[in-house]
C-alpha cells in the first residue's frame, strides 16, 4: 500500500559481500555460490548501516548491478542526493519507508518495490516504529563520483520532475503457479512489462514456498540468477549433487545454464527474490 504526496526528495548507496561455495556431494558436481552480507558500515553520517552483497568487485562473472542491504533506525533518513546516470531499486524487507522522489513521496511497507529513475532528488526516511530494512540495487554500478549531495546539489537542478515506479503488492505482478506449494510473481521485468517503460535490464520476481513447497528443477540458459532469501530458509539442489541450505539475509548465485531445484524443508513458509540478469525471458527458461 502506498501514498503519493507532493513535496521534496531522497537518497541511497550500494555494493558486495562474502562469497562461499558449497562443496558438491559427488566428485565433479557443480558448486552453489552463497553470498553473505558482512561487516555493515555507517552511511550518511551514521543515519543508516549498509552491507555489501554484489559489487563490481564480487568474485563472480560481472553483474550489471550493485546490490546491498540497508538498515535505518526509526526517525533517521538518508541525506537528499542525486545519483547521476543510474536508477535505484528499493525492496522493503521490514519496517516502513518514506521515500522522497523529486516532488513525490511514497510510503512503502514490507514487500513493496520502488524503482527510482536516474538523477532524481531522493531521500529515504524510516517512518515506522521498528528498523527499516531494505535491499538497494543500482544499474549501472554505483560510484562515489555520481553521488551528488550537499552543496553540490545546487549545480544539478533538473528541469522536470520524475515519478517512481511502485509495485505495492506482489500480486500486482505477473503470477505463475506451478501447483507445487509455491507462488511466484514477476514484480518488475522490462521484457514482460514494456508498458511501464522500465529503465533497467534485469528483472525481479518474488516467491513464497509453503513448508514442503518447491520450485521444480530449472535452468536459465541466457541469464544469471541471484536468489535472495527474505524470510525462512530454503534448500538449493543441483543435478550434480550439490546441496546447501540458505537462510534469511543470504543469497545464492547461479551462473547461466546452471540447473537447480529449490525446496522449503522447514516448518514455516519461506519467501525469496530472484534477480535475473539480463531480464528473464521465456526462451531462457528450461525445466527438467
Amino acid at each position: 500500500m502506498h501514498k503519493c504526496i507532493l513535496i521534496l526528495i531522497i537518497p541511497l548507496l550500494l555494493s558486495a559481500g562474502c562469497l562461499t561455495a558449497a562443496p558438491p556431494e559427488e566428485e565433479g558436481g557443480a558448486e552453489i555460490l552463497v553470498i553473505e552480507p558482512r561487516n555493515p558500515f555507517p552511511i550518511f553520517e551514521g543515519q543508516g548501516l549498509y552491507s555489501h552483497l554484489i559489487t563490481i568487485d564480487t568474485p563472480i562473472p560481472p553483474m550489471s548491478y550493485n546490490l546491498g542491504q540497508v538498515t535505518i533506525s526509526p526517525g533517521n533518513a538518508t541525506d537528499p542526493h542525486r545519483l547521476l546516470g543510474t536508477s535505484e531499486l528499493v525492496y522493503v524487507i521490514d519496517g516502513i519507508a518514506g521515500i522522497h522522489c523529486d516532488e513525490t513521496i511514497v510510503t512503502a511497507e514490507k514487500g513493496e518495490l520502488i524503482l527510482l529513475p536516474e538523477g532524481v532528488l531522493q531521500s529515504i526516511l524510516s517512518v515506522g516504529e521498528t528498523d527499516l530494512r531494505y535491499l538497494s540495487a543500482n544499474q549501472p554500478h554505483y560510484r562515489d563520483a555520481i553521488d551528488i549531495r550537499g552543496d553540490d546539489l545546487a549545480s544539478y537542478e533538473m528541469m522536470t520532475s520524475q515519478t517512481p515506479i511502485v509495485i505495492a503488492n506482489p500480486e500486482e505482478g505477473i503470477e505463475w503457479d506451478y501447483e507445487t506449494g509455491t507462488m511466484i510473481y514477476t514484480l518488475i521485468n522490462p521484457v514482460l512489462m514494456p508498458e511501464l517503460e522500465i529503465p533497467i535490464d534485469y528483472s525481479v520476481a518474488y516467491a513464497e514456498l509453503l513448508p514442503s513447497g518447491k520450485i521444480i528443477n530449472n535452468r536459465l540458459t541466457g541469464a544469471a540468477d541471484l536468489i535472495y532469501v527474505i524470510h525462512g530458509e530454503v534448500d538449493f539442489i543441483t543435478p550434480e549433487g550439490a546441496e546447501i541450505t540458505v537462510r534469511a539475509g543470504d543469497a545464492a548465485y547461479f551462473p547461466p545454464g546452471q540447473a537447480k531445484e529449490i525446496r522449503n524443508s522447514g516448518d514455516t513458509p519461506a519467501s525469496l527474490l530472484s534477480i535475473v540478469d539480463p531480464a528473464w525471458q521465456p526462451e531462457f527458461f528450461e525445466t527438467g
